[in-house]
């Protein structure tokens, strides 16, 4: 009863987030393309595409309400069937671009630090954001999210060895019977009875697929993050850039690490201790929808941060909600309140 309960949770927390993304995200393009500084650059071509692919996340969310299920040494992403728009193989093969989406999110958080480092280095490198070769910049998440759709569909496939193992934990935690529900995931071993263990080879290269996505993103992350965070502090010591150009670079970089702290909390941290436990061997059981709930709040929350510290945005809103004027009081203390 107690996976019923938390399944309904995660059904409304999937619809609302799904509103609340799709709504922030639409507004945040708008700005972007009709209230972006003039030497935002390329940059704004960045963060549409980045919206772009949180609203489509969403959407993707809300028609699977998928539910992370760890047992033992089985990780798997279940959909039910009932009262859906599609047959179980339209939602197998969703559920497995569901996958590629996560994956891709991880390269997406890598490109959007290597911009921004180029950027205030002013690197030469910057010039392939200006011409044909943003294409390539943006086809990056896309190989991610290809990899995992592939790791998903073929490599944690539904088998005979997987299904026997989860079918009765499934049921006995969300009353659902086997022809009520698909799923993808990875089931690491069987215990025989004489005590032997069978390793399933497809299984640990999913767990060595995310591992490494996980870590060679994060890495990325944090080096191209300190190397923005120095190169910025030695701008604004310097007078060789407009006042103007280096607090946009600040506001910008600022919104940038909220914006990785945003996804660190809600996918890499649940995502790295989902598969440290599959990996160890110990169940999380009902308790793995945490990660279905954190996914689902994350493109919602993600725009957030650029609408607030991105003066320009914040104070157009702020304007249309009649709360911001010159001669405002409260209006002028939210603007300069990012003069970093």
């Amino acid at each position: 009863m107690l996976g019923k309960q938390w399944s309904s949770i995660l059904f409304l927390i999937q619809e609302i987030s799904a509103v609340v993304s799709i709504t922030i995200n639409i507004i945040l393009i708008w700005l972007v393309l009709t209230k972006s500084p003039k030497n935002l650059g390329a940059y704004r071509w960045l963060m549409v595409y980045i919206s772009v692919f949180e609203i489509i996340y969403s959407i993707l969310d809300v028609i699977l309400a998928p539910q992370h299920f760890s047992d033992g040494p089985t990780f798997l992403v279940i959909v039910g069937t009932k009262n859906k728009l599609f047959g179980p193989e339209t939602l197998t093969l969703l559920n497995a671009f569901y996958w590629g989406f996560f994956g891709a999110s991880m390269a997406v958080f890598a490109v959007h630090f290597v911009y921004r480092w180029l950027v205030v280095t002013n690197n030469r490198l910057l010039r392939s954001f200006q011409d044909w070769r943003i294409c390539l910049w943006f086809s990056i998440p896309l190989w991610y999210g290809m990899t995992w759709i592939c790791t998903g569909y073929f490599l944690s496939a539904p088998n005979e060895s997987t299904t026997d193992s989860i079918r009765d934990s499934v049921k006995a935690m969300f009353e659902l019977e086997f022809n009520e529900y698909i799923y993808l995931g990875p089931h690491l071993f069987d215990r025989k009875g004489d005590g032997k263990v069978d390793f399933h080879l497809n299984a640990f290269a999913t767990i060595l697929v995310i591992t490494i996505t996980i870590i060679t993103s994060l890495t990325i992350v944090l080096i191209f993050g300190y190397l923005c965070y120095a190169r910025i502090n030695r701008l604004v010591a310097t007078t060789s850039d407009s006042l103007k150009f280096k607090k946009l670079q600040k506001q910008l970089f600022y919104s940038l690490v909220i914006q990785t702290l945003i996804p660190f909390v809600l996918m890499h941290i649940p995502g790295g201790i989902m598969t440290a436990f599959v990996i160890f061997d110990i169940d999380l059981s009902v308790y793995s929808a945490v990660l279905s709930m954190t996914i689902a709040i994350y493109p919602a929350v993600d725009p957030i941060p650029t609408l607030v510290i991105v003066e320009s945005y914040r104070n157009t809103l702020l304007r249309l909600l009649g709360i911001y004027s010159k001669t405002n009081p409260m209006g002028s203390s939210l603007a300069d309140s990012s003069k970093f």
